[in-house]
């Protein structure tokens, strides 16, 4: 009987150690979210379409609804009370970190400098309303046009883009998330050890010419010291023999 108490604890050991080691795994692999890499990451209301509704903020999050080989259908900041909007990125673009992701959206409001309008299309041509100055907008990504920089955003339930000039200057912080996707070029590795060789180089080059030096040196005192020694046996004087 105590044998097979005893066994059953060591399966149940190994068990619970197994389990602790396979469970962020498992995690990781159910998540949804796939991570945008770049700056220029396209956001589409639709394939078909050939201009995208506006480029993602960089190293935030999408949720993925469904992806094929070309285009990953995906939905952003549906937390927080907002309401999602959902559209289409290319597959390709995305990464999938591994990391847990607890708020995976930018929560970012920008503000209006003066009266502004906002517009449905990037020509500008389509006005949905006019904004007062000082008012909060929530922004979702930025687009360029001819007219220069366009945030998209939402005011009042509505969704549009805005001019860079009409808001108040802003900076968008990376997602808390440690940067996995970003890898050390190996030439600075490289560059490194060249240099480190580089100098170990110079210095046995150093080293073995100083030791070259003393030894002509010791060489050259060695010499005078037998012609010394020389000069001083043959010197002599006539009256040594009277």
């Amino acid at each position: 009987m105590k044998r097979f108490y005893r066994f059953i604890s060591i399966v149940f050991i190994i068990f619970m150690c197994f389990g602790c080691y396979i469970s962020p795994a498992l995690v990781y692999a159910q998540s949804e979210y796939r991570r945008v890499i770049n700056d220029n990451t396209p956001f589409y209301k639709s394939t078909l379409d050939e201009k995208p509704l506006f480029y993602l903020p960089y190293t935030y999050y999408v949720k993925v609804i469904s992806q094929n080989d070309n285009f990953c259908h995906v939905e952003i900041n549906g937390e927080n009370g907002r309401t999602a909007i959902d559209g289409f990125v290319p597959t390709e673009q995305l990464f999938y970190d591994g990391q847990e992701v607890l708020s995976p959206y930018l929560n970012l409001y920008i503000t209006t400098v003066d009266t502004t309008i906002l517009y449905a299309d990037t020509s500008l041509s389509s006005p949905i309303q006019y904004i007062f100055s000082e008012r909060s907008l929530f922004y979702f990504g930025e687009q360029q046009s001819i007219n220069g920089k366009l945030f998209y955003v939402a005011y009042n339930d509505k969704l549009g883009y805005v001019k860079e000039s009409d808001i108040f200057p802003f900076v968008i912080n990376n997602h808390p998330n440690d940067l996995t996707f970003i890898t050390k070029p190996e030439t600075n590795n490289n560059q490194t050890a060249t240099q480190s060789n580089g100098i170990f180089s110079n210095l046995k080059t150093v080293i073995i010419v100083c030791l070259l030096l003393a030894g002509l040196i010791a060489l050259f005192i060695a010499t005078s010291n037998k012609n010394n020694v020389a000069k001083r046996t043959n010197y002599y004087e006539e009256n040594d023999y009277e």
